[in-house]
């Protein structure tokens, strides 16, 4: 599957990548663009790294929401 088959996590790849949000780290960032590109083989194959990188690197918890509001306005 794809990120946009795991909400919770598109809605943390998205709330590090914000341009309003904070600024992450070169690192991070990099990677959550890598996981919001990446095709259903290969995202599966990221999702544990990145299930590590949210509980060390939580993101904004007011982006978190903004994300969730707008993700939820679109279904």
């Amino acid at each position: 599957m794809i990120i946009q088959h795991y909400p919770d996590e598109l809605d943390y790849v998205n709330a590090i990548l914000a341009p309003a949000g904070p600024k992450a780290g070169s690192f991070l960032s990099a990677f959550c663009q890598a996981c919001a590109a990446a095709d259903w083989e290969n995202y599966e194959l990221l999702r544990p790294i990145l299930a590590k990188l949210i509980e060390k690197y939580p993101a904004d918890p007011e982006r978190l929401k903004a994300e969730r509001r707008d993700r939820e306005s679109t279904q």
